[in-house]
């Protein structure tokens, strides 16, 4: 049986031109509202059992596994009866997150530019929705990164590095159909296809490690009926993977 998974685009509704009425002082007042609008969607999916992450932040992407048309729907009013702005979403499913996110992003353009006067649009393609199927998830740890990079090196030379590192996983990730996110510290939650192979696995860890020497990497690899399921189990991984002073570097809990 072929496994596939449910994406949701998300976009703060005509956004550039909103922020240009903040006046000239906007800057941390923007701030300050992507936020909260984050916060309060992720508490909205969050009860479903989906996760939200941060694109650009007027862009947000969703794994909505399981969540219906309808609470899309109220996620959408809801937000608008709270913040001055409003959202539109687009859904999307795929054999692999990386052609989910596709499809969500393809049906949500058609309904018109992010900056025009979309509003409140819901786009999907006629799939039938929710998708239940279960979700594959890697959190991908650097070993003992604030030991070698954290308590050495100044600040924004650690953030250029970490930003190499996720840029490196990002691209790999995608590579297998797969999306990665930076999850704060050094850690990364990456959506893998739920057909991903150890040995694929295996294999970006060894391009990471051998660009980026001297670190190195450990994986908690996760199967859940949602997303948030999955990370649970990814993350006893990674804990038992630190336990035994990181000898192995993937652990898999289906």
């Amino acid at each position: 049986m072929i496994l596939i998974i449910q994406i949701t685009i998300i976009q703060i509704d005509n956004f550039g031109p909103f922020t240009e009425e903040m006046g000239d002082n906007r800057e941390h007042k923007i701030q300050i509202l992507l936020s909260q609008i984050f916060i309060f969607l992720q508490k909205c999916f969050n009860v479903h059992g989906g996760l939200v992450f941060s694109g650009s932040r007027d862009n947000l992407i969703a794994v909505s596994n399981g969540i219906s048309i309808k609470q899309h729907r109220h996620i959408i009013d809801d937000l608008e009866n709270i913040f001055p702005v409003t959202v539109s979403m687009g859904i999307g499913v795929g054999v692999t997150p990386l052609e989910a996110q596709i499809e969500a992003s393809s049906v949500l353009s058609a309904k018109g530019s992010a900056q025009s006067q979309r509003k409140k649009v819901l786009a999907y393609n006629g799939h039938r929705l929710p998708v239940k199927d279960d979700v594959k998830v890697a959190h991908v740890d650097i070993n003992f990164y604030t030991k070698v990079a954290i308590d050495v090196n100044c600040f924004y030379s650690n953030y250029i590095n970490l930003n190499k590192c996720y840029l490196t996983l990002m691209e790999n990730f995608q590579r297998i159909g797969g999306l990665c996110f930076f999850n704060g510290g050094d850690n990364f939650i990456c959506l893998c296809p739920n057909s991903m192979q150890s040995s694929e696995i295996e294999q970006i860890i060894k391009i990471f490690e051998l660009k980026h020497n001297p670190l190195k990497l450990k994986a908690g690899v996760g199967v859940g009926e949602n997303i948030l399921g999955a990370i649970s189990k990814a993350n006893i991984c990674l804990k038992e993977i630190r336990e035994g002073n990181n000898e192995i570097k993937i652990k898999i809990l289906n």
